[in-house]
């Protein structure tokens, strides 16, 4: 019952926003107020014309009996009416763009930290183009609303209040007149509005640009495969669908909404035609000619001015329709389920096990692992085997934590790592990716990511132990070489390379190799193995390798196939005791005798 009340009152939309901008709200307010006294004084001017109009009218037969004081009164009120609306409309402006960049600025870095802190599975179900689509466009659209919109709202709803009211103590009847073809025009718009086809059609939108996204993102990603395969042509054909169907759905919701705010405007800007018939029904019962002529060209004047604030806020309300979509959208990541925080877990030794562990991708999928339970000693070093598929990357990735299993329990030093902070257990493991990704930053950044805080020669010497050194010292300058730019490329296995000196630098208890080697040179990989022998010194290091050479003389060797541990030992033990080992050790020596020979040309 509790839960229910706590969802029920969620915020949504533009109060959802406005929840999100924390601290700016005040700014907020603040230049949403400045707009509507700048809103009051930019209806001065018309109500000065009309004073104007009536005093001259009052003395059309004799010029001379006009009161001047009063004109130049009326004139200076304008003046100064002008001054503050300038005024108070700047001050809106910089205290609504100046918040709007605060806040997009801070919900990007929100959002950004949420996705450090949700499972990876998220990403594995989530195209890059969506979440692109959520950081760029939507907080985009949100901060062209906050800078813009939100205070025209604020125009747009007191502009029109203030004239009424005036109007009303002007003449109460053609006030009624005046509101007659709104009131038609917003009911008529108000009923399209609501149709929950039209917000299906915003959806739709939404969806439909988030697959355009991201088929860009997997077109440029994808280009050299792409070419190489000759599939330009039909990858570019998914791409035209993906944009065809992102313009039919902009289509679909024109077409949707386009009746309503066709007839909203037909009737909108109708206050002349409803004004001048009643202005003409009102004259006999005027008291003065004099007076009412005046009145009418008033009504003519601020009536018909009516029109432009309540198009912008009928706009408004047609835009936040986007707004509620993206911010649900925000929502979407702000809500996923983080890896909790929680938990004292600390422990003092750094052995491993695997206790009946099992996982799948999906809730219905199959298991990836399945009741896996083995133990990795401390200062010992353990191989994974087995063929692609098997789930060794993925048993690494749940000691990361980067998934959580659904039955069993992993423990370090005989805590469970769930109840260890992520950021204590980041602090105890390194990782090398099968994949390394280095960012366009500097090589000393690159590796400082280890280790931000130590010393340059520390980072050097990282650098050597990853044997990586003499290929940074050739290129432009060295460590401070910008990776990407200009001449400042590497190879596959240099940048592997670089991700190992990373984990030299970082000097955790737990490392984990995922295929670490796969990208060096015979001579490199003979470097980079005397260093691990060195980095395994003491420390408990996993070792996932398609190489078996890799992990031969490892204290043990894990043979996973399918998802279950099928065997673990020494190699030694393994071809003895486990024929798939054996196997796998036998394709292995196939494959390195496999040569490709010249042909033999015969008469």
């Amino acid at each position: 019952m509790a839960e229910a009340s706590k969802k029920s009152k969620e915020k949504t939309g533009v109060s959802r926003l406005f929840e999100l901008a924390g601290s700016k709200k005040n700014k907020l307010i603040l230049a949403c107020l400045l707009s509507v006294v700048s809103s009051a004084a930019r209806l001065v001017p018309f109500f000065t014309i009309y004073g104007v109009i009536r005093e001259i009218l009052a003395h059309y037969t004799l010029a001379g009996a006009i009161d001047m004081k009063k004109i130049y009164t009326l004139v200076a009120y304008t003046f100064c009416a002008a001054l503050v609306y300038g005024i108070c409309a700047f001050l809106s402006s910089s205290l609504a763009h100046g918040s709007a960049y605060d806040i997009i600025f801070e919900l990007r870095i929100k959002l950004m930290e949420k996705l450090a802190r949700i499972p990876s599975g998220y990403f594995t179900g989530t195209t890059q183009g969506a979440i692109k689509k959520v950081i760029s466009d939507d907080v985009e659209q949100i901060e062209v609303f906050i800078a813009h919109h939100v205070t025209d709202i604020s125009a747009a709803v007191s502009m029109p209040l203030f004239t009424l009211i005036y109007l009303f103590i002007m003449d109460w009847r053609l006030a009624l007149v005046t509101l007659l073809p709104i009131f038609i025009s917003i009911f008529l718009l108000a009923g399209s509005m609501k149709n929950p086809k039209g917000a299906q059609t915003q959806v739709d939108m939404h969806n439909a640009k988030e697959k355009m996204e991201g088929t860009i993102v997997e077109y440029i990603h994808g280009m050299p495969v792409i070419k190489i395969f000759n599939r330009t042509l039909s990858a570019f054909q998914r791409y035209e669908q993906d944009v065809s169907g992102y313009v039919s759905s902009v289509e679909r919701a024109a077409y949707h909404f386009a009746p309503g705010i066709g007839v909203y405007y037909a009737f909108f800007g109708a206050q002349l035609l409803f004004l001048l018939p009643a202005s003409l029904l009102l004259v006999p019962f005027a008291s003065s000619y004099l007076d009412y002529l005046p009145l009418v060209l008033l009504f003519f004047l601020v009536g018909g001015g009516l029109k432009e604030p309540m198009e912008n806020m009928m706009q408004m309300v047609i835009h936040s329709k986007r707004i509620t979509e993206g911010v649900s959208r925000i929502d979407r990541i702000l809500k996923q389920t983080e890896i909790p925080e929680e938990g004292t877990g600390n422990p003092e030794s750094y052995d491993i096990a695997f206790e009946d562990v099992s996982f799948s991708y999906s809730e219905n999928g199959p298991q990836a692992v399945k009741n896996v339970s083995f133990s990795l000693p401390k200062g010992t070093v353990t191989g994974i085997v087995g063929p692609s598929g098997g789930g060794k990357s993925t048993l690494a990735q749940l000691l990361l934590r980067f998934y959580e299993p659904q039955q069993g329990c992993i423990k370090i030093g005989g805590v469970n790592i769930g109840e260890i902070p992520p950021s204590r257990l980041t602090g105890l493991v390194s990782y090398v990716f099968q994949d390394s990704f280095l960012f366009h930053d500097t090589v000393e950044n690159n590796i400082r990511m280890g280790n931000r805080e130590a010393a340059f020669e520390a980072l050097e010497q990282a650098a050597k132990s990853a044997g990586i050194h003499e290929v940074i010292m050739s290129l432009p300058k060295g460590y401070q070489t910008v990776i990407g730019e200009k001449d400042a490329y590497l190879s596959g296995g240099e940048k592997q390379r670089i991700a190992i000196a990373r984990v030299f630098l970082k000097d955790t208890p737990i490392v984990i190799l995922d295929e670490a080697t796969a990208y060096a040179d015979a001579e490199n990989e003979a470097k980079i193995q005397q260093a691990f022998a060195r980095l395994a010194q003491n420390k408990t290091v996993l070792i996932i390798a398609h190489r078996l050479k890799t992990v031969e003389n490892a204290n043990q060797i894990l043979v996973l196939e399918e998802g279950e541990l099928l065997a673990a030992g020494t190699h030694e033990e393994l071809l003895h005791n486990c024929p798939q080992y054996g196997n796998m050790i036998a394709a292995n020596e196939r494959r390195d005798r496999w040569t490709i020979r010249k042909g033999v040309k015969t008469a």
